[in-house]
């Protein structure tokens, strides 16, 4: 089946990562913000094999979430 991994219950996360026999499942609530949904969507690209290069991808994902960390200052 699946397995709940990356969450940190001292963390008051609002996200999972399932990792099932075949591919990455990030799930977040309907009211998370945009940093929570970049932090997810990291959270499966390293579980998945990926056969292209997904750094830039990785960059963008948390260029954001830096950028969003800035505005809640």
């Amino acid at each position: 089946m699946s397995n709940p991994t990356d969450h940190d219950p001292t963390e008051n996360a609002r996200f999972l990562v399932e990792i099932p026999d075949r591919f990455a499942i990030a799930r977040w609530s309907r009211d998370a913000d945009v940093a929570t949904i970049c932090r997810c969507i990291l959270g499966t690209l390293k579980y998945e094999p990926h056969t292209a290069d997904i750094t830039v991808l990785r960059q963008a994902l948390e260029g954001v979430i830096k950028h969003e960390a800035g505005r809640e200052r």
